[in-house]
């Protein structure tokens, strides 16, 4: 048992040592923050373009015949939607900032060297004989664990939640991307038209703009309907954005906390009374 033991702590001890791991794990919450800011990006175009066209939609009054009102219906309750969907992938990318700090503050040079000398006074309570204590080392391990938990927490959380996204989340994050990016995609269209005929109405004179009129409300007409065509494509990114929310909550709020209250139960178990008898076990 005492061999085991001291293979499992210095092999414990070396890998806290490899800068490989954390590198990699840098790289996956980068990978992350990358997603989580694509998301967000995504969140505040759709609010722009929509206050866009929003803002266009009473000087469009005289021209459209029912525009306004499609605009109004049409896109308040989606662009509620998206302000939420805003603040909730903000809040995801400021608890990945958080991650980050965790796992920048767990590859510190100071946290490697004291777990490695913590398993070297571990060792030697447990070997050298005018050492060996039972008391001593309980308090040396329990240490030793401590310090472990500290330095590959973050590392591990990293590896789980890039596992989650991998085998559960990734399909539903691409998929709800590309429909959210062609939703504003198309009312970006809305809006350059919109624009266009704001344009048009400026540079023409009295007379002229007399003339045009049956020409005005086609175009606007043609808004109308294009507006009632997005009613499909607004109702798929809705549910997409739901979808999204949902991925970022299960990958940085939820599984967050879960990990957490695992690690809390972890330390708990160290500094408790009920490995005392395995210790005691195991030096005997």
């Amino acid at each position: 048992m005492k061999i085991g033991l001291s293979i499992v702590i210095i092999i414990l001890a070396v890998l806290s040592t490899l800068w490989q791991l954390d590198a990699e794990a840098m790289t996956m919450l980068d990978a992350s923050f990358d997603r989580a800011m694509v998301a967000f990006g995504l969140a505040k175009a759709l609010n722009a373009v929509i206050s866009l066209i929003q803002g266009t939609e009473l000087s469009l009054t005289p021209v459209g015949i029912g525009l306004n009102f499609s605009v109004g219906e049409v896109l308040d309750p989606f662009n509620d939607i998206v302000e939420r969907f805003s603040w909730v992938m903000l809040l995801s990318s400021v608890a990945l900032g958080i991650e980050k700090l965790l796992l920048i503050f767990s590859s510190k040079l100071f946290l490697q060297i004291a777990l490695s000398l913590s398993g070297v006074l571990t060792l030697s309570f447990l070997w050298i004989k005018k050492l060996k204590n039972s008391l001593f080392l309980a308090y040396s391990l329990k240490i030793f664990l401590f310090l472990l938990v500290i330095r590959f927490a973050a590392v591990v959380f990293v590896y789980s939640s890039q596992i989650l996204y991998d085998s559960l989340l990734q399909n539903e994050y691409v998929h709800a991307t590309k429909v959210i990016t062609k939703t504003k995609t198309e009312l970006e269209a809305i809006e350059t038209k919109n624009k266009s005929i704001l344009q048009q109405k400026k540079e023409q004179g009295f007379l002229d703009s007399l003339g045009s009129k049956y020409d005005s409300v086609v175009e606007s007409l043609n808004l109308s309907k294009q507006l009632d065509s997005l009613e499909k494509s607004i109702d798929d990114a809705t549910r997409n954005i739901i979808s999204l929310i949902t991925v970022f909550v299960v990958q940085t709020v939820l599984f967050p906390l879960l990990f957490l209250w695992f690690i809390i139960a972890v330390i708990r178990w160290i500094f408790g009374y009920e490995n005392d008898k395995l210790i005691k076990y195991i030096i005997y």
